[in-house]
């Protein structure tokens, strides 16, 4: 049965709009490129045997990622050392614009050869027939393989017994401290020993409301934001044991209940924050303390205005010990019509390599290949802590992902912006949310 691809993809935008995961400014480290050191003759016999035979060929590849402009086209250079016929075009799209194209060009059959995918759409996209399975890129690479990666970022991309992503990236949530705010109100630094209770009297210490100045930044944002703190609290967003959603769950809601007391007296206010952008806060010194997805860093190693300031430690554990912090990752998908077909799963299939990720350690975002990101932390440990990323990723939960993800996560962010807007109560919103996101997890196949 056709689909109807226009209204699907309408409802996918709307989703992944409230989820930048992987979006950035510029930025990159100064460490040795390894892409350059992939010569030998292993790949001078590889290359000579792309060149002989075929005609030309030019991949364009899309993303949203200009902070990662440079490690991606590391990525792009060792790939066209081994297949000289094949280029790579690379466009990017601001993030908004991203995919409001992506979908026009989905529903017109014009997608490009490479597309960079998101966790939040990319069931409506397979379930729209529009993603390549990708199942056989052994015959590109014979080391290739889906175990090289973490299961659970593989997973979000497989349905049934079939792969439509190659995972690009890996990561997690931090929190980020200005160091001046801290010695200006004479206030120790955050460290992994830290818990929620540290924070809170912390951001007593350092909010200066008067003069502009806020303790900590409670803002809406699942992923980035309140969602860690409901798994550290042994709450959760969707239960993936019970495959039910788990915000009406007293642990979920006495988090939010907390996050939501740091939002009311810590904070700025919501009308702030909608107005300013959030990594804006920080940047300019507006907020003490923060918590950030590592793919936001380079905004901050290439800010004058707070490059030498700020730094980052591990999230604060929670009322019973618990640490955690939501682990999510990018895939670059082909096209079910794509028009070069065998040239794009070339791409994937080295992108998704060993030496394609090692490629691509100069840039924020972690190569997803399991123990690459050893490479990627030594690259930037003299930017930031490096060994809280990795600590962090040891004890990382799954950014949750379902077939309905698009439906369901409409449902929580209305619910969750009623919280923030002071229309309901935590637990007035969380167990209606609960409810209705139940009914449509129903709907899926089992």
């Amino acid at each position: 049965m056709k689909k109807n691809l226009a209204g699907l993809f309408v409802a996918a935008a709307m989703v992944v709009s409230l989820c930048a995961c992987g979006s950035g400014g510029s930025g990159s480290t100064t460490a040795d490129k390894t892409s350059e050191a992939a010569a030998g003759a292993a790949t001078e016999a590889a290359a000579g045997a792309a060149a002989g035979g075929g005609d030309a060929v030019t991949l364009t590849y899309v993303t949203w990622n200009e902070n990662q402009r440079g490690q991606i086209q590391d990525t792009i250079d060792g790939f066209q050392k081994l297949y000289p016929n094949i280029k790579v075009d690379l466009q990017i799209t601001p993030w908004g614009e991203y995919w409001t194209k992506l979908e026009a060009a989905a529903t017109s059959g014009n997608m490009a050869d490479i597309v960079t995918m998101h966790t939040n759409v990319v069931a409506k996209y397979v379930n729209g027939g529009k993603l390549a399975q990708l199942d056989d890129l052994t015959q590109y690479d014979d080391t290739f393989s889906y175990d090289n990666y973490p299961e659970g970022v593989t997973k979000l991309y497989t349905f049934g017994d079939a792969h439509y992503g190659v995972p690009k990236d890996k990561d997690c949530v931090v929190l980020v401290y200005n160091k001046a705010l801290f010695d200006k109100a004479g206030v120790e630094y955050p460290n992994a020993d830290w818990s929620w209770n540290d924070v809170e009297e912390a951001a007593k210490k350092l909010t200066d409301k008067e003069n502009g100045v806020y303790g900590f930044a409670a803002y809406n944002h699942d992923q980035e934001g309140w969602g860690n703190f409901l798994y550290e609290n042994g709450g959760s967003i969707i239960d993936e044991t019970t495959h039910q959603s788990g915000l009406d769950k007293p642990e979920s809601i006495e988090a939010m209940e907390w996050y939501m007391n740091m939002n009311a007296n810590y904070s700025p206010s919501n009308e702030m924050m909608a107005e300013v952008n959030y990594i804006e806060l920080f940047a300019t010194g507006t907020v003490a303390m923060q918590t950030f997805g590592n793919w936001e860093l380079s905004y901050f190693t290439e800010n004058e205005l707070v490059k030498d300031k700020f730094a980052i430690t591990e999230l604060p554990a929670g009322p019973t010990g618990i640490k955690a912090t939501q682990m999510n990752g990018l895939a670059l998908s082909v096209p079910s019509d794509c028009r070069n077909m065998e040239a794009a799963k070339k791409f994937v299939a080295y992108a998704g390599s060993k030496q394609g990720m090692s490629d691509s350690i100069n840039g924020p975002a972690i190569p997803a290949f399991t123990g690459v990101e050893t490479d990627w932390a030594k690259a930037h440990e003299d930017l930031y802590d490096t060994g809280a990323i990795l600590k962090s990723m040891d004890y990382g939960v799954q950014f949750v992902g379902t077939e309905s993800k698009t439906k369901w996560s409409e449902v929580m962010n209305t619910y969750v912006a009623k919280i923030f807007n002071g229309e309901a109560s935590v637990e007035e919103a969380f167990t209606q949310a609960a409810k209705e996101i139940n009914e449509i997890l129903a709907t899926e196949k089992k």
